[in-house]
C-alpha cells in the first residue's frame, strides 16, 4: 500500500468513528447543531480526498469536478435508498 493510500485508509477509518457517533446521537435525539455541522465538514473532506484518489487512479491525475452519473454508482448510490 502506498503512502497516499495508507493515509486515505487511516482518514476513512477515523471518520467512520465520527459518523458512527453522530448516527448514534441522531437516533437518540442528542445530536447538536455543531455536531451536525462538523460532521458535514468531515464528509466534505472525505469526499474531496476520495475524488482526488479516483482522479489519480482512473483519470491520470487532477481533481474530478462535477457530478457523477447516478448510474455509475450502481447499488450503492442514493437512488437505491
Amino acid at each position: 500500500m502506498t503512502g497516499d493510500r495508507a493515509k486515505l485508509v487511516i482518514v476513512l477509518k477515523h471518520e467512520r468513528w465520527v459518523l458512527d457517533q453522530v448516527a448514534y446521537d441522531l437516533a437518540g435525539g442528542r445530536a447538536t447543531a455543531r455536531q451536525c455541522a462538523e460532521t458535514a465538514v468531515v464528509l466534505e473532506r472525505v469526499a474531496r480526498l476520495l475524488r482526488e484518489h479516483a482522479a489519480t487512479v482512473s483519470f491520470g491525475g487532477g481533481a474530478v469536478d462535477g457530478v457523477v452519473d447516478a448510474g455509475v454508482l450502481g447499488e450503492r448510490g442514493e437512488a437505491s435508498w
